[in-house]
């Protein structure tokens, strides 16, 4: 008998643990958060008033009143090939219906806010799990030595360090191909400048040759004349 109650039992934990079995959609998503608002140490109160709008009253903020979902977002995690056991991760945005405008620009709601929006789908646990969840995981998973730490850190900044090391790499070459098109000005413009130089030479050996070519043409003249006058003398 005992026996028996055991198998049925055991038969009864494997239905129910398959049934709270989560796919990663939206509607997991919203009652996953659903649950997650409604236990956090600073709800005082949180029920289902009407479709999409919920009654909240909390210590945080603080604050009670309407609270209307705007919309829900899942999106596959993106890991950059590291295996982080957790596939995709959901955004929940909402909005606070009498909370004063005032109050929304403040740090205080910020930081409520930014807690209440985020979860992260559990592949080995096949359920959305919080975000203190999500961090535990993570540092159980990778330790926290340095190489969790190089892990968080190019999960956050990798994209960036790689547009900063292509902006400067771009800047790198830039600046060379500059510094080659100066150099070949500069040579372009030492070339102008000798053959200006050679221009103003030839100009200046054309003066003399055209001065020595009339005073050619002088001497020539008088010698001619000196002909003539020797050739009158022998006539006589």
């Amino acid at each position: 008998m005992r026996k028996t109650a055991t198998i049925i039992a055991s038969l009864l934990c494997v239905f129910f643990w398959h049934g709270a079995l989560a796919e990663a959609d939206r509607e997991s998503l919203i009652e996953a958060w659903e649950s997650y608002v409604a236990a956090l140490p600073g709800t005082a109160g949180f029920e289902i008033v009407g479709e999409n709008v919920y009654r909240i009253e909390d210590a945080d903020l603080p604050y009670a009143g309407e609270l209307r979902l705007v919309g829900a977002l899942v999106r596959p995690a993106e890991s950059t090939g590291i295996d982080t056991g957790f596939t995709h991760f959901g955004m929940v945005d909402f909005e606070l219906v009498d909370l004063p405008v005032e109050r929304l620009s403040s740090q205080s709601y910020y930081y409520w806010a930014a807690d209440r929006q985020t979860l992260h789908y559990s592949e080995d646990e096949q359920r959305w799990v919080d975000p203190v969840t999500y961090q535990r995981s993570i540092t159980e998973r990778y330790g926290r030595g340095t190489s969790f730490g190089t892990l968080t850190f190019m999960l956050n900044y990798g994209i960036w360090l790689l547009i900063i090391v292509l902006v400067v790499f771009g800047i790198f070459a830039v600046s060379r191909q500059a510094r080659k098109a100066r150099a070949m000005m500069d040579e372009t413009a030492a070339i102008n400048q000798k053959a200006r130089e050679n221009i103003d030479r030839a100009a200046g050996l054309q003066d003399e040759v055209i001065v020595i070519a009339r005073e050619a043409r002088d001497l020539q003249a008088e010698n001619n004349k000196l002909l003539q006058k020797l050739l009158e003398v022998m006539q006589r």
